[in-house]
């Protein structure tokens, strides 16, 4: 290894401009991957495609469409059924779904023209009907030998069975609707009498459409599955200048809905990572110029920028997309980035403070820090890669980006910052041996303590782990996406408002797949599903399906008979029917309306469901839909963050093995990075921050950060013990020499973190304010907790002792 880093040093030192110009160039190449980087916010990025819930909702999509825009009309019931609104209703809805996004929609206005369809038809044929109806009955009560009294008596009572048969069908008070006069939507005293009962509240079959008995009104639309987030804000935008140029005559019109609210989040997050790249770069550059007094202290900004610009060039050219995780890593990268040229930036200007020529400081830089740093990253990369275990996709992303940006990093820092460094001090005579910085000073003084009282630094560390570790049970999990969002946002307001007016807008959906649907033993066992769920689970609110279609139009009981579910299915308008079955019959959605409960609770919800699903032959059910896979996603978000974290442990443990050969040298680094693990919980828990589906990979975003400090001051330790150093000397020297860089770079990590917190996204907030404080602890552990461990561990004192 030490051959290749001296190679490197070579070709550096004899071509710095190749090197440099070699390295635009790549960058150029790099370039076009950049343009073929895709946003992805939708629901690809969180289960995997061939998951069976996933296959399901796509085909739940397609029949049924996704999640659901609402238009809520307010105003006066007179005024919500006016001829004018009422047409501009239908204009609108007609335009709407000439919109590619929109799937279908539907409102009261369909079940007043389906209304008004049906009182023209029955006028037109009522009067005969009624009359053969009447002139039956007569016929057989004469035949009887009936009076004229009784005639005339038959005669009336087939009048009113046949009112109330024609009634039933409708859904309608006929007698009612023949005293409004001829059926027509331009006739308000007909549109009243078929909305409205005779005290003015609004009949059963308009209450979901017309909350609060008729102050507002509802128009539903079914967005199509597969819109990615970033397109939903224009969509949602599109919908209200429509309704806008609608020309509703004193109604007031809001547009609210869940591709509202992931429209929003989407401009939330895109405008909060824009502001905290540009205040992470301001930050840095502060500190680094307060804790880091070396030549060019700020070099490592643009050099970390470039190696940013080649992760997200590589993203594009193999596929990850930036996602609403993924995008929380841009400040990662800069920081890790920036700690990686530093300790390469530091290490060159110990070599050239010790008095050697500028070759040589580059040379003998190379060859110690180009390996110590690369091991570091090797283990770091080991860490980050366990995230591939995860079942979501953009936590594999996640990983697989950390991954990939810290060896770009290393590469990146390590040949353009020795080239620049070569071209800036190629005329640089021979520095006189400078005396320490104070920075030095201060780490001296931190090392001299840690070897003076290793077993108290290690007693308070394990005690305060070992409380971390037993509370982590307790610590909250917050996986419903309109908590994390900003709480002040006008789209979670306006659908709070909604909620209030509506009800829950929360769904748990399934598909149902049979050769018929529509057979009476389908629709009556999805009957007595729903109600032995709803008994069961009091959460459940309200349930739509087939099912609940026939029992509200046949007096809360499931027809018996094929033709009375199709004479039924028949009076449903074909927009509300296209919501709940397929046009081949084969496929039906069954959804359960649930209060406003936490995802946590959802999850055990659907699974509780699931489990109670035991349909008849030749039936299957499945639960899909979009709330499906946020409930299943955020699950396997933060269900496996012990066991990423765990294997995480041992795959560095590994590693590091195979690059030592000895087990001390593979445990020292990983021993104080673990005992971190638990003092994150425990701070967790003190400052009552959630684990959301950032927070919960943390664990082995730790072990990356910190393996690479306690990595590197292991090193630095044994090259110093080489050196003929004792145990003690070398761990003070180590910890004076390498502790500015390392702190210097810890901070740096930090002030990348620390502008996630002044986002307004509360997932954003709570990762940055935990890796802020994550960062601080894994530099606490490296500068006391691993020498700690080296003095308790290793008992012997010689140089050439500890070197065997």
């Amino acid at each position: 290894m030490s051959k290749g880093f001296s190679f490197l040093a070579k070709k550096i030192t004899q071509s710095p401009k190749k090197i440099i110009v070699l390295l635009l160039l790549f960058t150029l190449v790099i370039g076009f991957g950049v343009t073929k980087v895709q946003v992805d916010l939708g629901q690809g990025t969180m289960i995997s495609h061939k998951d069976p819930i996933y296959k399901a909702t796509e085909e739940y999509h397609d029949e049924f469409g996704s999640d659901t825009l609402f238009i809520l009309l307010s105003g006066k019931q007179g005024d919500l059924l006016s001829p004018d609104n009422l047409s501009a209703i239908n204009k609108l809805q007609n335009e709407l779904v000439k919109k590619k996004e929109i799937q279908s929609a539907f409102s009261y206005y369909n079940l007043i023209e389906n209304g008004t369809d049906q009182a023209t038809k029955i006028q037109m044929n009522m009067k005969n009907q009624l009359q053969e109806a009447v002139e039956k009955a007569v016929q057989e009560a004469a035949a009887s030998g009936a009076t004229p009294a009784q005639l005339q008596d038959a005669a009336q009572k087939a009048q009113i069975a046949f009112m109330k048969k024609v009634t039933e069908q409708s859904g309608a008070d006929l007698t009612s609707l023949q005293a409004a006069g001829a059926p027509s939507l331009q006739n308000e005293k007909f549109v009243k009498g078929l909305v409205l009962d005779k005290d003015g509240n609004v009949n059963e079959m308009f209450k979901t459409f017309m909350p609060q008995n008729g102050k507002h009104a509802l128009i539903v639309m079914k967005v199509k599955g597969g819109i990615p987030y970033n397109e939903l804000s224009d969509l949602t935008e599109e919908v209200s200048n429509m309704t806008k140029e609608a020309g509703f005559s004193n109604l007031d019109t809001k547009i609210s809905g869940t591709p509202k609210i992931y429209g929003a989040i989407y401009n939330s997050m895109m405008k909060d990572m824009s502001i905290m790249l540009g205040l992470s770069l301001v930050l840095m550059a502060a500190i680094l110029f307060i804790v880091f007094p070396v030549k060019w202290r700020l070099l490592a900004l643009p050099v970390v920028l470039l190696s940013l610009f080649w992760t997200i060039g590589i993203m594009g050219y193999i596929g990850v997309p930036m996602s609403m995780v993924t995008m929380a890593i841009m400040p990662i990268l800069i920081g890790l980035g920036t700690d990686f040229a530093i300790q390469f930036h530091n290490r060159y200007d110990e070599e050239l403070k010790a008095g050697k020529p500028v070759k040589e400081s580059i040379l003998q830089s190379i060859k110690k820090m180009g390996p110590a740093v690369g091991i570091a990253v090797f283990a770091m990369t080991l860490g980050f890669i366990t995230l591939l275990i995860s079942k979501v996709p953009m936590i594999q992303h996640f990983g697989i980006m950390l991954s990939v940006g810290v060896i770009v990093s290393y590469i990146v820092s390590l040949l353009l910052m020795y080239a620049v460094f070569m071209l800036r001090d190629r005329v640089v005579t021979q520095q006189t041996v400078s005396t320490p910085s104070k920075m030095e000073g201060f780490m001296e003084r931190i090392a001299t303590l840690t070897v003076k009282k290793p077993l108290l630094l290690l007693a308070m560390g394990v005690l305060l782990s070992a409380g971390g570790f037993y509370i982590d049970h307790s610590l909250k999990i917050e996986t419903n996406i309109e908590k994390l969002m900003p709480q002040e946002a006008p789209e979670l307001k306006e659908l709070n408002e909604l909620r209030k007016i509506i009800g829950s807008t929360n769904e748990i959906s399934f598909i149902l797949k049979s050769d018929d649907v529509t057979d009476p033993r389908v629709v009556k066992w999805i009957a007595d599903y729903e109600e032995q769920q709803r008994k069961t689970h009091p959460e459940i609110e309200t349930t739509t399906s087939i099912a609940s279609i026939m029992k509200q139009a046949n007096k809360g009981e499931v027809p018996e008979t094929k033709a009375k579910i199709e004479s039924i299915l028949a009076q449903v308008p074909d927009e509300l029917k296209s919501n709940i079955l397929s046009k081949d019959k084969e496929s039906a959605a069954v959804s359960f309306t649930i209060g406003n409960i936490g995802m946590k609770e959802q999850a055990d919800l659907l699974n509780q469901i699931e489990k109670e699903i035991n349909p008849p032959s030749g039936v299957e059910m499945k639960p899909a839909g979009s709330n499906v896979i946020n409930i299943k996603s955020v699950g396997s978000m933060t269900e496996n963050r012990h066991l990423s974290a765990g294997i995480g442990v041992m795959a560095i443990i590994a590693g590091l093995l195979m690059a030592y050969r000895r087990w001390k040298m593979a445990m020292y680094p990983v021993l104080p990075i673990v005992l971190v693990v638990g003092w994150s919980s425990l701070m967790m828990f003190l400052l009552d921050i959630e684990i959301n589906p950032l927070t919960a990979v943390l664990g082995s975003l730790v072990l990356g950060i910190g393996s690479e400090f306690t990595i590197l001051i292991m090193e630095r330790y044994q090259e110093e013990l080489e050196n003929g150093l004792s145990r003690d000397e070398a761990l003070i020297k180590s910890i004076s020499k390498i502790g500015r860089a390392i702190t210097a770079s810890g901070l740096t990590v930090m002030a990348g973190f620390s502008t996630l917190i002044f986002s307004e996204f509360v997932m954003l907030r709570s990762f940055g304010i935990t890796t802020v404080f994550d960062t601080f602890l894994c530099l606490i552990s490296s500068l006391f907790i691993l020498p700690a461990i080296i003095i308790l561990i290793d008992k012997r004192k010689s140089g050439s002792e500890m070197t065997k």
